[in-house]
């Protein structure tokens, strides 16, 4: 149902590095994992599979190192029909992330960013063309590049959606007037100051959001609690769907790329944010980041 769109990621490629346990050892505790292993992940990297998976055609801009990590990415991103012709090898070394999930599925994660901090502004805006109807960036690399991409795309009348992690106080001044912004909890208090625990909460932050970006939509991704929709007039809360969670790690990823396509597919904004809660109840019910995103006719037998 997505195949006429054309959309490009701009945003981070990792190698994660995977650490189960039955719960987070505190300071100076030594316990015992139950198991570990390597995914390919990558806030970019995990919403490009995620477009890709539901039938978008996709490319992604970004960096990686040399090195045998960036090889399996870039081999990965591939074989999920993702466009990696503007994806430089030139990095020093590729990006990792090593993910803590404990025995509720909850996740804490460390980013080494490596060669994703290292993207020239100039040469990744250079790559926004014509053609394009949907640009998604995150927080995962270089701060002037992402910028310079926001920008471009926003010049170029391309709907460009802000996914908002990792938590940081970004510089939304400096790029005006996306289409979507969307943090999660912990990101919308780094930007804002104010956990949205509750729905006046929630108001407050997607006001300040609305004000530093002029984005069109603010919406907040609420963990177990769905999302809720900020459009300058209203606020609307979306109740996730429930599910079994086994893997918390990439569902926000997967949200947003939902999301963003059924938006392109429909205008809808509300349409799009409950596309987007149903890919993330998938997604949380499955182990790992882009193995975990789901297809079209998943979507669509919800």
């Amino acid at each position: 149902m997505y195949k006429k769109i054309n959309a490009a990621v701009m945003g981070s490629i990792n190698m994660d590095l995977i650490l189960n346990m039955k719960a987070v050892p505190d300071v100076g505790e030594n316990v015992l994992g139950t198991s570990y292993g390597y995914a390919n992940g990558g806030k970019g990297a995990n919403q490009a599979v995620g477009l890709a998976r539901l039938g978008a055609q996709v490319k992604i801009i970004g960096k990686v190192a040399d090195d045998s990590n960036g090889h399996k990415l870039i081999e990965n991103l591939q074989k999920n029909n993702v466009d990696v012709s503007d994806v430089s090898l030139s990095g020093t070394q590729t990006g990792l992330a090593a993910i803590i999930i404990d025995g509720e599925g909850r996740n804490r994660i460390v980013v080494y960013e490596g060669a994703n901090a290292e993207m020239n502004a100039a040469e990744a805006a250079g790559c926004i063309k014509e053609g394009l109807d949907l640009l998604l960036v995150q927080f995962e690399t270089n701060e002037d590049a992402v910028i310079s991409c926001v920008n471009r795309a926003v010049e170029k009348k391309i709907a460009t959606v802000i996914d908002c992690g990792p938590a940081k106080n970004f510089a939304l001044e400096k790029m005006q007037g996306a289409t979507i912004i969307t943090p999660n909890e912990s990101e919308t208090k780094a930007l804002t100051g104010i956990l949205p625990a509750d729905e006046s909460s929630i108001l407050a932050a997607s006001k300040i959001l609305e004000e530093r970006s002029k984005a069109e939509f603010v919406v907040l991704k609420l963990g177990d609690r769905g999302c809720s929709v900020w459009n300058g007039k209203e606020l609307r809360m979306m109740p996730a769907y429930p599910c079994k969670v086994v893997d918390t790690t990439a569902a926000g990823d997967c949200f947003t790329a939902a999301m963003a396509l059924e938006y392109i597919r429909t205008g809808n904004i509300y349409a799009a944010c409950d596309m987007g809660n149903k890919a993330g109840s998938i997604a949380v019910s499955r182990m790992g980041a882009d193995a975990s995103m789901p297809a079209a006719d998943e979507l669509l037998n919800f």
